[in-house]
């Protein structure tokens, strides 16, 4: 299957060309912006996943793809991509120690699971996950992530009956969020959640992601 997508980059109008044969894909891609790495990975995935959803639709499958490498011969780039999120992989303080580290804190997270309750964190941990593997939704869903605290927190506090504005009150309570942090990430969330793309972002995605696990954090620390 080979096809052209139309794409913005950098301010400019271009195509770029997607070859899928036997489930590789490989995308040309030609600009004159002077893009890092990851933005061009991010923008190629962009492009890829609008179209697998097309085909997706049509063809009642659900599609996924992988970007893993980026080759650029006449600036002698050969790059593969790795799993990491580098803005939130650096909050990691000592990579040898990593593995260990890893395992204490899951063991202290998944006792925190149990139960009806605990299925609030699970949803919070999957959109996580959604949102660092998905650019363009990343503020749906980290705000969605923060909206499953919030739940948990009104429901082992005996509040799940009250309005929301006294659910958030507690959840900053115990969380020591700001309202305007959290209001930061509902601003980049609310034109996503409703449709539009047209978000009024005052993060960019990196400050997003940073900001969203810092409130998540504060939260699991306590509960």
């Amino acid at each position: 299957m080979q096809f052209n997508v139309p794409f913005s980059h950098g301010g400019v109008h271009r195509h770029a060309r997607v070859n899928i044969i036997l489930n590789q894909i490989v995308v040309w891609l030609e600009s004159d912006h002077n893009s890092d790495i990851l933005g061009l990975r991010n923008v190629v995935e962009s492009i890829v996943r609008s179209r697998l959803a097309m085909i997706g639709y049509l063809t009642g499958r659900a599609y996924d793809c992988e970007i893993s490498r980026v080759s650029y011969r006449a600036r002698d780039l050969d790059y593969m991509f790795g799993i990491s999120i580098p803005c939130l992989a650096d909050r990691v303080k000592s990579p040898e120690s990593q593995a260990e580290q890893v395992l204490d804190d899951l063991n202290r997270i998944v006792s925190k699971t149990v139960g009806a309750n605990g299925l609030y964190l699970q949803r919070c941990f999957k959109d996580l996950l959604s949102a660092m593997k998905d650019v363009d939704d990343t503020g749906f869903y980290c705000y969605r992530a923060i909206e499953s605290l919030r739940h948990h927190c009104a429901a082992i506090h005996g509040l799940t009956a009250a309005d929301k504005p006294h659910q958030w009150e507690k959840f900053r309570e115990v969380s020591g969020a700001k309202k305007e942090t959290l209001l930061a990430i509902k601003t980049a969330a609310d034109p996503l959640r409703h449709g539009d793309m047209g978000a009024s972002i005052t993060l960019d995605r990196a400050e997003l992601l940073k900001t969203t696990w810092d409130v998540v954090d504060g939260y699991l620390d306590v509960v």
